[in-house]
């Protein structure tokens, strides 16, 4: 069931109460985040008990909301595909060169489709949140996600002081988010099969904390309900593994985009790391 079949559900309704129509807005505004929602905080934020949804979903003819949830979700989203299962091995190529040349096409699809299709004003929001001066910045990415996490994060200390790398290990993120506070800006990467830690994060930083930019490869995904910015990111390949390319590629403009920006700070922090990198003899002369 896609949204027009909601609303066509919802049309035929007479004498919708006010809860009703809290319920139908909510549902409205999320709709591509149920496959990955939750009874008790779907109900928390319309501010209703499990009942009165309960009912809702009842008016509008199913058993309830996980019955409701299940016509929402794609069968490719029922469960979380590992890339074994998903791996084509007859792939019916003759040689390491014309594996090569196909993940090359693969990659330059990706990249150009991901600018194609980018929302504009999602990245001019995106990228004022995280070039502001005035917000400390933190930064997370899980399995593969978190090379690209750590690579803005460590080109990203040449422009901004205030950023934090954070740990995906549960057990460290309080370490790390002790100093946070209201006004600080979350980035966070995370593509399917999506990290359940940084999925919890995320929801956290928005209720409790300020606004979240995330770089995901899917449009279903459990981050849009709670995300001030999603930007999407094409990750199609034919081989074992998605692609992060075109994540890689919006990274590198970020980052870079943020060094554009910074102005005097922006020597000011280069010559510290110069310093440093001269001081522990980092790097061959």
């Amino acid at each position: 069931m896609n949204k027009t079949e909601f609303f066509q559900r919802v049309a035929q309704l007479d004498n919708l109460t006010a809860t009703d129509r809290r319920v139908i807005d909510y549902l409205d505004k999320h709709f591509l985040s149920l496959p990955y929602s939750k009874v008790v905080d779907i109900c928390k934020e319309i501010n209703i008990a499990k009942s009165t949804l309960g009912r809702f979903m009842i008016k509008i003819g199913f058993n309830g909301f996980q019955d409701f949830k299940k016509a929402t979700i794609k069968p490719e989203l029922y469960r979380n595909i590992s890339p074994i299962e998903r791996f084509n091995k007859e792939n019916n190529l003759q040689s390491g060169m014309a594996y090569v040349q196909r993940h090359f096409s693969d990659v330059t699809d990706n990249i150009t489709d991901t600018l194609n299709k980018m929302n504009a004003q999602d990245l001019e929001k995106g990228i004022a949140l995280l070039c502001d001066p005035g917000k400390k910045l933190y930064v997370i990415g899980s399995a593969s996600a978190n090379a690209l996490a750590e690579y803005f994060y460590l080109l990203g200390r040449y422009i901004k002081k205030d950023i934090v790398l954070l740990d995906a290990n549960i057990g460290n993120l309080p370490h790390k988010l002790v100093d946070s506070r209201r006004g600080d800006v979350l980035l966070a990467i995370s593509y399917f099969r999506f990290s359940s830690v940084t999925t919890r994060l995320v929801r956290w930083f928005h209720q409790h904390r300020g606004d979240t930019v995330v770089i995901t490869d899917r449009e279903v995904n459990p981050f849009s309900h709670f995300a001030s910015v999603v930007l999407l990111t094409e990750s199609r390949h034919k081989g074992l593994f998605n692609s992060r390319s075109a994540g890689f590629v919006l990274i590198e403009a970020l980052v870079n985009y943020m060094g554009e920006v910074t102005g005097k700070e922006l020597g000011d922090n280069f010559q510290v790391m110069e310093s440093l990198f001269e001081e522990f003899n980092v790097f061959n002369k």
